[in-house]
């Protein structure tokens, strides 16, 4: 069996709320591996909702959440996949710990986040969710294609912040998260594993970054251009090819699904934030945490972030 991975983030530009960096992984059959995944299991998973019929819709999750789309299809599609590798998911915090990304002490370190938890899902339903499982299984076991492995790395705005002053630059925090990620996959696997990336920001040179933190393995350059780098990592019995890849979310639907995870767990977190400060201040307009709205949130909660003595570095990121 080959791995075919992807990774992608939600919630690198805001200013308010956590960034998240998801992995995922599916195991495909040798002689399927150069095969899209979409069109493995296209019976299963639609790229447009349009053409979706009963089918889950797997796509960038910036293309797929808007005001009026909601929750619901990242919903549909991160508890559907979990739910086909056995994980019924049917809380907040049970969702961080199947991602390995529960913390319980740093959450305690946030008021809006200390101590929560809440029920999921919150924008489908149960019946919804089985009724792609059922589909999603067939499909799966049809193609000899398993949904399995996904992994969440989330840095809230304090770590966030510590992160940036040590390394000096927000991109870098970007990339060892990534890289974090890398080393849980390195590890789990052995065999050939292709890992899908989607490229960060302007940068095409990535092997400096991967050996410092992959300083046990054989870094080879294979490709560096504008739209792709490519990079052959080996070790003893084990081989990762990893690409970074232009708008990789278009071009694997691996990279898509770990987009839609990333962008759902950001949303629940936000989801807390907003519910804490409108406790407090019944009306406020919830926001995003994007700049321009989170100077308009940040003024209306300003008497009451005072009274509660919340210190910016839980609540800003400071790049």
């Amino acid at each position: 069996m080959a791995i075919i991975a992807g990774i992608d983030e939600a919630g690198y530009g805001p200013v308010l709320g956590p960034m998240v960096v998801t992995i995922v992984a599916f195991d495909v059959p040798d002689e399927k591996a150069h095969h899209s995944l979409w069109e493995l299991l296209k019976d299963a998973i639609s790229l447009e909702f349009k053409t979706r019929k009963q089918r889950l819709v797997v796509r960038d999750s910036k293309k797929l959440y808007n005001a009026h789309t909601g929750l619901k299809p990242l919903e549909d599609g991160v508890l559907s996949l979990l739910r086909s590798k056995g994980l019924n998911i049917l809380s907040f915090c049970q969702l961080l710990d199947s991602l390995s990304c529960y913390d319980r002490e740093t959450l305690a370190g946030y008021p809006w986040y200390a101590g929560k938890d809440y029920p999921l899902p919150l924008a489908t339903n149960v019946a919804a969710i089985l009724n792609y499982t059922d589909l999603l299984q067939y499909t799966l076991n049809k193609q000899g294609v398993r949904f399995s492995y996904s992994s969440s790395c989330v840095v809230h705005v304090r770590e966030f912040n510590e992160q940036v002053r040590f390394s000096g630059n927000k991109s870098v925090v970007l990339f060892n998260n990534c890289a974090a990620l890398i080393s849980r996959l390195w590890n789990l696997y052995n065999g050939h594993v292709r890992l899908i990336v989607d490229k960060q920001g302007g940068r095409n040179t990535y092997a400096g970054l991967l050996k410092n933190q992959l300083s046990f393995v054989e870094i080879r350059v294979l490709e560096e251009s504008a739209r792709i780098s490519t990079y052959e990592v080996k070790a003893a019995n084990k081989q990762m090819e990893i690409s970074f890849v232009e708008k990789g979310e278009e071009m694997c639907m691996a990279v898509a699904l770990a987009s839609m995870f990333s962008k759902y767990l950001r949303e629940l977190f936000m989801r807390l934030e907003n519910q804490y400060w409108l406790q407090s201040i019944p009306g406020l307009k919830p926001t995003a945490g994007y700049y321009s709205d989170a100077q308009r949130f940040l003024a209306q909660i300003a008497l009451v972030k005072k009274e509660k003595t919340i210190q910016d570095d839980v609540l800003i990121r400071i790049k």
